[in-house]
């Protein structure tokens, strides 16, 4: 690993695509390629390069009309411990103050410690799930579930999110259309991981409609399977306890200077990741 000369801050561009996604992928995270050509083109992404110009450090912003999210908040193991990552984090905080954004982000319990003296405020819990889907051939075909409208589901998310965020759904749907439904009111997308299907976001009505919905997911997607499910959702955490899920890590989101949640909580039950919001 090269010497880090300085701590200056440099954007990332298309070039660095390989390595932002070895930092991922060293942290054990779930991103592809895809994830972080997302944040290049529909928001910022920081970094700290080492004396070569590789980025060992970086952070993402990605605007949502008045709020943002913060993530990919990542440090190589080699050069931690030298503040890169706190630099970087305060860097999105100016940056978004000075677009008049609130920023959001999803915290491990080791973040929380790192955010709460920042500023940031609990809203409230999440929990990544972890299992296996079922695979199981023509799944979901007596569902009431049908493919989506790109445009309706859009529509449906930007009640629940608070914002609208058509080039992240259109990216998930491209990615993965066999595993979009939509019933009604409702919708669930999911996109490939590096090491996961990650399912999300399932917006919906109720939690017997997401959990209809849900269902129909996880019994069509085969192998790894990861999902973020806020933990009010009780019903659908025993959903995924009688399939053999198992609890990964927990997560908080947390708003700067404030603890209102953004959209309406009561129609999101799986987000679309603690990188996406």
């Amino acid at each position: 690993m090269a010497p880090i000369k300085t701590l200056d801050i440099d954007r990332l561009d298309t070039a660095d695509l390989p390595a932002a996604l070895a930092l991922s992928a060293e942290a054990g995270w779930n991103q592809t390629v895809e994830d972080w050509r997302i944040f290049l083109d529909q928001g910022r992404v920081f970094a700290c390069r080492a004396g070569d110009g590789q980025p060992v450090a970086t952070a993402a912003i990605l605007p949502y009309g008045d709020f943002a999210w913060i993530s990919m908040v990542l440090v190589t193991a080699a050069q931690r411990q030298r503040g890169m990552g706190s630099l970087l984090l305060r860097h999105c905080i100016s940056e978004l103050q000075r677009d008049g954004r609130i920023p959001y982000l999803d915290a491990t319990p080791a973040g929380e410690k790192v955010y709460l003296p920042l500023g940031f405020q609990p809203v409230f819990g999440i929990t990544r799930w972890q299992g296996q889907g079922a695979g199981l051939e023509g799944a979901g075909q007596g569902s009431s579930a049908m493919p989506v409208d790109a445009d309706a589901c859009q529509a449906l998310d930007e009640a629940a999110f608070g914002a609208r965020r058509a080039p992240l759904l259109h990216s998930f749907i491209k990615r993965l259309p066999t595993l979009a439904r939509q019933q009604d009111e409702a919708f669930v997308v999911a996109r490939n991981g590096r090491l996961a299907t990650q399912i999300g976001p399932l917006v919906a009505g109720s939690e017997a409609q997401a959990l209809d919905l849900l269902k129909a997911a996880l019994d069509h997607v085969a192998g790894p399977v990861f999902l973020d499910v806020p933990d009010r959702w009780a019903g659908l955490g025993g959903e995924l306890q009688r399939r053999g899920f198992t609890i990964q890590r927990g997560f908080r989101r947390m708003a700067f200077n404030s603890s209102n949640a953004n959209g309406d909580p009561a129609r999101s039950f799986v987000i679309a990741g603690p990188e996406f919001g």
